[in-house]
């Protein structure tokens, strides 16, 4: 055990000494974080944008009229109003001469005819642009019916129902849980995501590490002092690690910075839905925004991040045996080709089928594939933002089994890795690899 804890610390501090290690875990963060505040950046700066919009009425109502008191409702917003022209055709004609932006057009009949309201540009209204227009003239055909139908607006007030159906779990002793199917999509999504990228990516480098030292010769050098198995487990237990490290750094850093920019733009935000911008408003319209803060209320995170690290470690352990097999029986990254297909499939398969258990996370396709050691890092970490109805036994066994799965695995990839890492210039196939799982010695 002192020898593999050697090779893990030789590992561990050799990679988290690299330049390389360092310059991507403070660039990935910066990275997120940049992603993030370019987005708010975008939603911010868009605004910002005048945009004039040419309004021909050809209703009998003169509908369009409603549109004048505009600008006094929405004195902050950079659209505006104007008129001029009583034909499409001839403002068309003069959009390039004048300084507005785009035409709007109603119809004869905009009531009965709504489709036939269209927009006409030389510069691009913005997708909150055009949805605040879609909003007012919304809001001018309900006026007219209203009118029409004898209707005053406390009735239809009334009438109208905004509907957002909640879902409540009901546990077997009579229990109710809120639920929020969306938000449970995201968060299933975004684990087994990272499951699926953290396993290849820190697998593919245990793969790397491993033909590096072979075709290197310094394998021959560290053997005569520890044993083949003791050198496989201490690389992939020590990269397991550099891999939480890095997890645990880029956790903290990106939720930091991104607090911080979240922080910087919170007075940005709410000056702009007090002042009535025309973005905001579209953005908030009808939006529960303390329905939206409680969305995260109904995760447990204190139970998912540790079997996030759970299925992590195990899964990556499971993998990384397999790829240390496949760097050791091969001398070139290309010869490793041929063999990386078997061992990648599982985990791309376990992926695809992720997608269908966000479908149905209690079905049995996700119940089969939650307990098979090369599916269930993913497919169980899919599952878990739902919840399963059967904790008692389901993830148990699930657990369970991923470490017999890497267990037995170890041991097939430890007797492969104790005769190919010393073997060189031979091409390896697959049934030369099934010989050396009996060779004994």
């Amino acid at each position: 055990m002192s020898k593999i804890w050697l090779v893990i610390k030789r590992e561990y501090l050799s990679r988290v000494r690299k330049r390389s290690f360092i310059i991507m875990t403070i660039l990935g963060p910066l990275l997120v974080a940049g992603f993030y505040g370019l987005l708010i950046w975008i939603a911010l700066s868009e605004e910002e944008r005048p945009h004039t919009v040419m309004v021909v009425d050809s209703s009998e109502m003169q509908l369009g009229d409603e549109l004048k008191t505009y600008a006094i409702r929405r004195p902050q917003s950079k659209l505006r109003f104007t008129w001029k022209y009583d034909n499409y055709h001839e403002a068309k004609d003069h959009i390039y001469k004048e300084d507005y932006n785009s035409i709007l057009f109603i119809p004869r009949d905009p009531v009965n005819n709504p489709k036939g309201i269209f927009m006409g540009y030389k510069d691009r209204p913005g997708m909150s642009t055009m949805r605040a227009i879609e909003i007012e003239m919304e809001k001018l055909i309900e006026e007219q019916k209203m009118v029409e139908y004898n209707i005053t607006k406390e009735q239809f007030d009334n009438i109208r129902t905004k509907l957002s159906i909640k879902d409540q779990k009901i546990d077997e002793s009579g229990g109710e849980q809120t639920q929020d199917s969306m938000m449970q999509y995201m968060i299933a999504f975004i684990f087994g995501l990272l499951i699926y990228m953290f396993i290849l990516l820190y697998g593919v480098q245990v793969l790397r590490g491993v033909m590096e030292e072979k075709t290197s010769r310094i394998v021959e050098v560290m053997v005569s002092s520890v044993r083949p198995f003791q050198l496989m487990m201490g690389k992939i237990i020590g990269i397991a690690l550099v891999g939480l490290t890095q997890f645990l750094i880029w956790v903290l850093f990106s939720g930091t910075v991104m607090a911080a920019i979240g922080a910087a733009v919170a007075p940005s935000l709410m000056s702009q839905i007090e002042t009535g911008s025309v973005e905001m408003q579209s953005e908030v319209a009808g939006m529960d925004v303390g329905s939206l803060l409680g969305t995260f209320g109904f995760v447990d995170f204190f139970v998912m991040l540790p079997l996030f690290v759970f299925y992590f470690i195990g899964g990556y352990l499971l993998y990384a045996a397999l790829f240390a097999a496949i760097g050791s029986a091969v001398d070139s990254e290309t010869d490793s080709q041929q063999f990386m297909l078997p061992v990648t499939l599982p985990l791309i398969f376990s992926f695809v089928i992720g997608q269908m258990v966000l479908k149905n996370p209690e079905g049995t396709l996700a119940r089969v594939f939650s307990m098979i050691p090369f599916t269930s890092p993913i497919v169980m970490m899919i599952r878990l933002p739902f919840g399963i109805k059967e904790w008692q036994w389901e993830l148990p066994l699930s657990m369970f089994l991923l470490v017999a799965g890497f267990v037995i695995t170890t041991w097939l990839a430890g007797r492969i890795y104790r005769t190919g890492i010393l073997m060189y210039g031979k091409k390896v196939t697959y049934r030369e690899l099934f010989k050396w799982l009996f060779y004994k010695g």
